[in-house]
């Protein structure tokens, strides 16, 4: 069993491919599946994925639902600014993800980890070492301190391709930052 971090994966978003580096892997027309595929290819039906935040633009809940219910695994998201309450709450209800936030503090190979949208300057426990994923920036925000955008688009950045952050990869990058004391 694995445990994935992404965000901003921006379903049914019109122009999100002309903002992002995503033309390189797919064109507008094809968005939606090819997020489809990128999440299959990496989550097993027994995976836990942390999605952080703007998981779909679509407008109406029943787009949202056949979305999620196409993805694989046990699905945890913290809201974002482009995802609605009421979508959150009905995608709980209805079984199609294990639950929402919009914060969370996790343990990540024994470091405590607060997941959060955007990227914040101080978080619990900074100066002690912990550790903090969100997403929002598309990979355009250098972050102080042991702080990681973890979206789809960061991802690319970092391993010229996109694909989900694994708990491997994300203390491979903190182990490469220092501590920050606020």
């Amino acid at each position: 069993m694995t445990v994935l971090f992404c965000s901003d994966l921006h379903h049914s978003h019109k122009n999100i491919c002309k903002y992002t580096n995503r033309l390189v892997e797919t064109t507008e027309d094809q968005h939606n599946d090819w997020l489809i595929k990128i999440w299959n290819s990496q989550v097993q039906p027994k995976d836990t994925v942390y999605h952080l935040g703007d998981l779909s633009f679509a407008s109406r809940y029943n787009d949202v639902a056949d979305f999620v219910n196409k993805l694989n695994g046990y699905k945890v998201l913290i809201k974002g600014n482009h995802d609605k309450v009421e979508f959150l709450k009905k995608l709980k209800e209805d079984q199609l993800i294990a639950d929402w936030h919009d914060y969370k503090e996790i343990k990540i190979k024994g470091n405590s980890t607060v997941l959060f949208h955007f990227p914040i300057a101080a978080w619990h426990k900074q100066g002690y070492g912990a550790w903090h994923l969100h997403g929002h920036s598309h990979g355009m925000y250098e972050s102080k301190g042991k702080s990681l955008d973890v979206g789809l688009d960061s991802s690319y950045n970092e391993f010229k391709i996109h694909r989900f952050f694994s708990e491997e990869d994300i203390e491979e990058c903190m182990n490469a930052k220092e501590t920050v004391v606020q």
